[in-house]
């Protein structure tokens, strides 16, 4: 019996399939491990070879009918690849799949918003009924046109938006606990989720909060922005929580056709702990030494990201595991008191 056997009832419902078309991209992020110099993948036949392997999973899953298929780059928008008609390969990629399926495909285009064909983009997604996730770093992310383009975009695709994705370093937390306007903003209006950092750059150490810093974040976020999509397992009181990470039920593709097991942090995490990081024994490791089974919190725990759990150089300046002591502050906060 495998781990993913026994965390059956923890595993998503639906099906995750990571889709990067190529990592060529206008943005040259911090945290971010692309070659993002590289057109590896950005023709047709390169995207369009990857529909063979998302239809074929899709189509010999037997765990579900539903899923959530996240299209990325790199930046699949930008000018120049709009201008070389990209919407129109994007358009047959998308297309192929849903004729060769007959499942729920829920398409989902993932955007840093800075480019400036914004009228081409709005027709696509109008003409496919698409929303957009919209990733957003106060800290480390764009030069200051960037940001101006960002910025005017948001109120573009106001309609548009599901959700704004941002990633939890540790200058991001630095940024958004002094006040950061345009994240309250965004707060405000989308449902907003923070990814953990996976370390996978040379300055790793730099950016990865510590587990007390994490932790006091946490409780910022339970206590003033609690509809956070991934603060919502601490104060939704719900009995039971699907884990975050879609291990068990998900496919990642990467630029060159290559699927590597578990997810693509697999492939980009430096410095591990565990040397075969596709396989269920990263979740194992993490699951035995938080002695997860046996905690209270376990049936509603949404638990970490097993990859970046695994980096060798996480500040570990807490006794407790960072969750656990979460949901104590969430329900101080939250759980009704007795009479």
């Amino acid at each position: 019996m495998s781990i993913y056997d026994i965390l059956e009832n923890k595993i998503t419902t639906y099906g995750e399939i990571v889709c990067c078309l190529f990592e060529h991209c206008n943005l040259q992020c911090v945290f971010c491990p692309q070659d993002h110099n590289s057109i590896e993948g950005a023709n047709r036949d390169s995207i369009m070879a990857k529909v063979p392997q998302i239809v074929e999973w899709i189509n010999n899953n037997r765990r579900t009918q539903s899923y959530k298929l996240h299209l990325m780059g790199g930046e699949l928008f930008q000018d120049e690849w709009i201008d070389k008609g990209f919407l129109e390969i994007y358009q047959d990629f998308i297309d192929s799949i849903i004729v060769q399926t007959e499942a729920d495909v829920h398409i989902n285009f993932i955007t840093n918003l800075c480019f400036t064909k914004s009228d081409m983009v709005m027709d696509f997604l109008e003409h496919n009924n698409l929303t957009i996730s919209v990733s957003y770093d106060p800290a480390g992310r764009f030069t200051p046109k960037a940001h101006d383009i960002f910025v005017s975009n948001i109120e573009t695709y106001k309609n548009k938006i599901e959700m704004i994705s941002l990633v939890a370093t540790k200058q991001n937390i630095a940024k958004i606990t002094r006040g950061d306007n345009l994240f309250t903003y965004l707060y405000n209006t989308y449902p907003c989720d923070f990814d953990s950092f996976l370390p996978s750059v040379k300055n790793s150490r730099t950016l990865m909060p510590s587990e007390r810093t994490l932790f006091e974040f946490n409780k910022l976020l339970v206590s003033k922005y609690p509809k956070c999509l991934n603060v919502d397992h601490f104060v939704n009181q719900k009995m039971q929580n699907k884990m975050i990470c879609t291990r068990g039920n998900s496919l990642t593709v990467m630029p060159d056709g290559s699927i590597p097991t578990g997810c693509s942090g697999a492939v980009f995490l430096k410095e591990a702990q565990t040397e075969e990081l596709g396989g269920p024994k990263i979740v194992e490791n993490f699951m035995t030494k938080y002695n997860c089974f046996e905690c209270e919190y376990f049936a509603r725990c949404p638990f970490s990201c097993f990859i970046k759990q695994d980096y060798k150089h996480i500040e570990q300046d807490m006794d407790e595991c960072v969750f656990k002591e979460t949901f104590k502050y969430a329900d101080s906060l939250y759980q009704p008191t007795a009479c």
